[in-house]
């Protein structure tokens, strides 16, 4: 169940993802290290909300929160 502060902080500042198409590489406990154009990057599983797999490839989609993928 929502509290109340929870969705007053919804109503004034609803939150935006997106999906990102990234290429699968490694896969821990906590985190997933991904590429993107010429880039690395570990992302830590807890800021990914859905991740959609191709088969037979390493490209993957992955929702995740707009404020976080600008951080990285």
């Amino acid at each position: 169940m929502f509290g109340m502060k929870r969705l007053i902080d919804f109503a004034i500042n609803p939150q935006n993802y997106v999906w990102v198409d990234v290429l699968f590489i490694k896969e821990t406990r906590k985190a997933m290290l991904i590429a993107f154009g010429n880039r690395q990057i570990w992302l830590p599983k807890a800021w990914i909300l859905r991740i959609k797999r191709c088969k037979g490839t390493r490209a993957v989609k992955i929702k995740i929160l707009e404020y976080h993928w600008a951080k990285k």
